[in-house]
């Protein structure tokens, strides 16, 4: 006996799945899915709940906690997570981005130094002994946070869950403008998405929209109860286990929500995680 909705495995008789919440439909047929009540021969709606009755009964997918579920043979399919992870392409496309953070930070890193030095040469305020303890201590600074940065992003790994939560938080501040030494009242709203690992951890991602400006890419697409695989490397970082019911699919390389039809982006050109 399998979730319709994650595809974990139940125990008999389980009204309720212990992973994602989903009440189970019963293996007997004229069986309400909403509410468990015994359906007419040839009913269209539930006498009970008035929940419209679904004939086409969904195939169950084995899946363990332990492990995480097989990918989609070939990437094809919209129940499963995608095996593009692995693909060239997106393979390409993290080292690309991790060298080009490398890069960034050989620029950025000895910048302040070589500013600092310059300014000593050409200048009679700054002595070269200065540049090099106040150009030298930034320039290290630099370092350290990059390096920081970096341990903190390759600590992360990617792992299986369940959305289990999804909330909004109105708030104000008061900001305050060096520049024109104005102090404006600020409001925003927090998108807090709550999840919980195969391993039992919790995981939050937090979207904040400005003044209600901006635009938001997971809170919209996941909802309570979704088993979804979490990509630190990657900018859209979440995909969904069952798409079957979507529209719509994002991106994984540029966020971009494309046709759920679509095999490749429609910005980037990239293949969808499908």
């Amino acid at each position: 006996m399998f979730c319709h909705n994650c595809g974990s495995k139940l125990i008999e008789g389980a009204a309720f799945c212990s992973a994602c919440g989903e009440k189970v439909q019963a293996s007997a047929p004229g069986v309400c899915t909403a509410c468990g009540a015994t359906l007419p021969e040839g009913a269209e709606f539930c006498i009970s709940c008035g929940t419209a009755v679904d004939r086409a009964a969904p195939k169950p997918v084995e899946t363990s906690r332990a492990a995480a579920p097989e990918p989609s043979p070939g990437g094809a399919g919209l129940v499963g997570f995608s095996d593009r992870i692995i693909s060239p392409e997106a393979i390409e496309y993290i080292k690309q981005s991790k060298k080009s953070a490398r890069g960034c930070a050989f620029v950025l890193v000895p910048l302040p130094f070589i500013i600092y030095m310059i300014v000593s040469f050409v200048s009679d305020e700054v002595e070269t002994a200065d540049a090099l303890v106040f150009g030298g201590g930034i320039s290290v600074a630099f370092l350290l946070f990059f390096l920081l940065i970096q341990f903190i992003t390759n600590a992360k790994r990617s792992w299986d869950g369940i959305v289990t939560d999804k909330q909004s938080f109105n708030k104000t501040k008061l900001e305050h403008d060096r520049t024109n030494d104005t102090s404006e009242v600020v409001h925003y709203t927090d998108y807090v998405l709550t999840f919980r690992t195969d391993k039992g951890k919790k995981d939050r991602c937090v979207e904040r929209l400005k003044n209600n400006w901006g635009e938001l890419g997971f809170y919209p697409y996941l909802n309570v109860g979704d088993r979804v695989r979490y990509y630190p490397q990657l900018p859209y970082k979440y995909e969904k286990y069952d798409k079957s019911r979507d529209s719509e699919i994002p991106c994984m390389f540029c966020k971009t929500f494309n046709d759920i039809n679509n095999d490749k982006c429609g910005i980037c050109g990239k293949q969808l995680f499908k």
